[in-house]
C-alpha cells in the first residue's frame, strides 16, 4: 500500500541487525536524549525510550487517534484530515512518552490551522498546525522539537524530494493489522522513498510536488488507521533528524500489491 508522504509499517518483528543513529547533542532540534537503534528489516519494532521525543499521540474527541510532531513549545504539526472532522471536538496531545495517550506533559489545543489549500478529496496539502493552550516545558529531557527541512521551492519544482530510494524512518501508534488493535507502545520502521511514477504510487498521488510515497521492499507490511499525522524523518549529515513528511492517506493495511 502506498501512502502520501509516508508509509508506516507497524507489525512487530525481530530485527536481524540494528543500525545506531547517534545524534549531535549540541544541536537545538532533531535529537533526543537517547540515540535511535532501529532494525533495517521488513516490518516494524517497538521504539526505544526517549528516542523520538518530538512525537506526540493525539486524542481527538472521545477516541480518535492520530500522531503529530513538536515544532516548538506551542505548536504541533499533524495531518489536516485528523482534525478536519466537521465537529467541534476536543483535541488533546500527549508528549514525552512512548505510550499511547500518556505523557509526561499533556496539553489541550486552543487553535487549529488547516493548510489553506488542503483538499480533503485528494489529500493534497494534508497538513494542520495545532496551537497548545499552554506551552510545553522544553527543559523536560523527554521532550524536544523536530527540525524542519530547508528546501527551496526551486528544488521542489525541479526534482523529486526526498530523492528516490532515500532511507527514512516512520513512527506511530496505528493499528498493527487491518481491523486490528492499535499499538499501545510507539512503533518505528525504516522505509525507502518511492518514485512517484511507480505503479504503487501513481494510483494515490495527485501532485508529486507536495506528496510522495515511501514503503518497504516486498510489500508485506503496511500502515494502518491511527498512524495519520505521524512523522516521516530523514537523518542528515549534521547528525540530526529532519521532518520530511506526514502520514496522510492510503488503501487498507498490509495489502501485498501496494508498497
Amino acid at each position: 500500500m502506498t501512502f502520501f508522504w509516508i508509509v508506516l509499517l507497524l507489525t512487530i518483528t525481530q530485527p536481524t541487525y540494528q543500525v545506531l543513529y547517534s545524534c549531535n547533542s549540541s544541536v537545538a532540534c532533531g535529537c533526543s536524549s537517547n540515540p535511535v537503534s532501529i532494525g533495517r528489516i521488513v516490518g516494524g519494532e517497538a521504539a526505544g525510550v526517549s528516542t523520538w521525543s518530538w512525537t506526540v499521540s493525539i486524542l481527538i474527541g472521545n477516541g480518535y487517534l492520530c500522531g503529530g510532531s513538536i515544532m516548538s513549545n506551542s505548536w504541533i504539526i499533524t495531518a489536516a484530515h485528523c482534525v478536519d472532522t466537521g465537529f467541534d471536538l476536543s483535541v488533546t496531545i500527549y508528549a514525552g512518552s512512548n505510550k499511547q495517550w500518556f505523557g509526561t506533559q499533556v496539553r489541550t489545543v486552543s487553535q487549529i490551522i488547516l493548510h489553506p489549500y488542503y483538499n480533503k478529496t485528494t489529500f493534497i496539502n494534508d497538513i494542520a498546525l495545532l496551537k497548545l493552550a499552554s506551552p510545553l516545558n522544553m527543559s523536560d529531557h523527554n521532550v524536544n522539537r523536530i527540525c524542519m527541512p530547508l528546501v527551496s521551492s526551486t528544488i521542489l519544482a525541479s526534482v523529486q524530494w526526498p530523492a528516490v530510494d532515500t532511507t527514512v524512518v516512520a513512527v506511530g501508534w496505528g493499528r498493527l493489522s487491518e481491523g486490528g488493535s492499535s499499538a499501545t507502545s510507539l512503533q518505528q520502521v525504516t522505509l525507502q522513498t518511492i518514485d512517484y511514477l511507480a505503479s504503487t504510487c501513481t494510483s494515490v498521488i495527485s501532485d508529486e510536488k507536495v506528496q510522495f510515497c515511501a514503503g518497504v521492499p516486498g510489500n508485506t507490511k503496511d500502515a494502518c488507521q491511527g498512524d495519520s499525522g505521524g512523522p516521516l524523518m530523514m537523518f542528515t549529515s549534521s547528525n540530526q533528524w529532519v521532518l520530511v513528511g506526514l502520514t496522510s492517506n492510503g488503501i487498507g493495511c498490509a495489502r501485498a500489491r501496494y508498497s
